[in-house]
């Protein structure tokens, strides 16, 4: 038995009117909506860190000093 099968299953259970074919209506909608949403949080984590990193100013490029051995 797969994930989404055992979903269908335990809707199932809770409401016997339903058929096995709005059940799994059901279950793939919900997985539907959860991916777009999952989606959209990636879209706006991402779009927070590119105005971060247009932001952040450059690192400074400073020669490293080497001491002399006099």
């Amino acid at each position: 038995m797969t994930k989404p099968d055992g979903k269908v299953e335990q809707l199932l259970a809770k409401h016997p009117s339903l058929t096995k074919q709005e059940a799994l209506k059901i279950v793939a909608e919900k997985n539907e909506r959860k991916r777009k949403k999952r989606e959209g949080k990636t879209e706006k984590i991402e779009s927070v860190r590119r105005a971060y990193e247009a932001r952040r100013p450059e690192p400074k490029k400073t020669p490293i000093e080497t001491s002399e051995k006099e």
